[in-house]
């Protein structure tokens, strides 16, 4: 089984119209309702997450750099899909008035209207069939110079199994994934079990929640938070290989998004930080510390209960007692308080004396 690019049959080099070159219909950048969608929705998709303009403006200003083809195979009569490079023809096909600029892109307009040059023959490197290709993106893309994002990548291995692997028991497939990638089974398994979570709530059109943009999103980080087996587990998971996801909850998977990505006015998400995702994983073991995160987004809070409600009550005291310190030591520089300082005071005096008298009832007849 090849998987460099020595045993892939050397393609034939040809200039071809950019008339003749179609979109890659299972592009790993997109999924599949854009891919299988209207071209509109595809060029406003481009325009939107690829940084398109930059492309446009090089061609137009520079022309086409020939050590750049294409990578297309042959469909239908003297047609061609392009399965490398379709930003490039997006621009190309713009440049050439073939395809309208989006309403409202006044700058991609711009530059097509003053465009030097207006290429309409590009070369393009013929593969037989996409097979062959395939495994030349896996190498480039993957192990490669030019390498793709995580979910670029998450959506090609998947291309990958369902053209090479379908039927083969799940183990043999993650093995020959693995090898086609140069990585490990259980990085294969994760990478498609959290694709699978991406495109459960993509269906769903992210829930609908505000603020959960498909941009906002980082794969990389909800693949590793399935890799913590309390998050796994809260989403329904039996674990982070498991890739059908057939009990995945999707209220929970909605939780999940939203902790970790979706903006809090003008802070950053709940989970602030991926390396606060072991934090996450002990609260969601606990459904009192994971109310408390559903109702006031406090990772820290929720953290504290989630060692236990006696553990959480001595945290929040010693928080209070270095808050106090700090106010004791900017007092001397005060020369004088606030109006309220003193009322506020009194108030802090009288909940800290209700508390210590609690506390002391508890322990009295704890010791009964």
């Amino acid at each position: 089984m090849p998987t460099h690019t020595d045993s892939v049959e050397q393609p034939a080099r040809e200039y071809l119209s950019v008339a003749v070159l179609d979109f890659d219909p299972h592009n790993p950048r997109f999924p599949d309702a854009v891919n299988e969608g209207g071209v509109d929705e595809l060029i406003e998709r481009f325009v939107r997450d690829e940084r398109l303009l930059e492309i446009i403006t090089s061609i137009a200003d520079k022309g086409y750099f020939d050590g750049e083809p294409l990578l297309v195979v042959r469909h239908g009569h003297d047609r061609y899909h392009v399965i490398e490079g379709n930003r490039r023809l997006a621009a190309l096909k713009l440049l050439t008035r073939e395809l309208s600029v989006p309403q409202g892109r006044t700058s991609i307009e711009d530059v097509c209207d003053g465009a030097k040059y207006r290429p309409e023959t590009v070369p393009c490197l013929v593969f037989p069939h996409e097979d062959k290709i395939m495994r030349y993106l896996g190498f480039r893309h993957i192990t490669g110079i030019k390498s793709w994002g995580s979910l670029q990548k998450a959506r090609y291995i998947k291309k990958m199994r369902d053209r090479f692997y379908v039927g083969q028991e799940s183990k043999i497939q993650m093995t020959a994934l693995a090898r086609e990638i140069g990585s490990r089974p259980d990085y294969v398994a994760q990478m498609l079990t959290a694709l699978n979570l991406y495109e459960r709530a993509e269906s769903k059109n992210f829930y609908n929640v505000k603020g959960l943009e498909p941009q906002e999103i980082e794969f990389a980080v909800l693949s590793t938070a399935i890799s913590y087996n309390n998050i796994a587990t809260y989403v329904g998971l039996e674990g982070r290989q498991d890739m059908a996801g057939a009990n995945a909850n999707d209220d929970h998977l909605k939780n999940l998004l939203s902790w970790m990505f979706v903006a809090r006015g003008d802070q950053k998400p709940v989970l602030g930080d991926s390396r606060n995702l072991k934090q996450l994983a002990a609260v969601v073991e606990s459904k009192a510390a994971t109310a408390v995160l559903i109702k006031n987004g406090n990772l820290d809070a929720a953290y504290q209960l989630s060692r236990g409600p006696a553990q959480a009550l001595s945290l929040a005291l010693k928080a209070v007692e270095r808050k106090l310190q700090d106010a004791w030591e900017w007092l001397p520089q005060v020369e004088t308080p606030l109006t309220d300082d003193e009322g506020l005071a009194e108030i802090i005096r009288r909940r800290a004396q209700e508390i210590r008298d609690a506390i002391k009832s508890k322990r009295s007849s704890g010791d009964e």
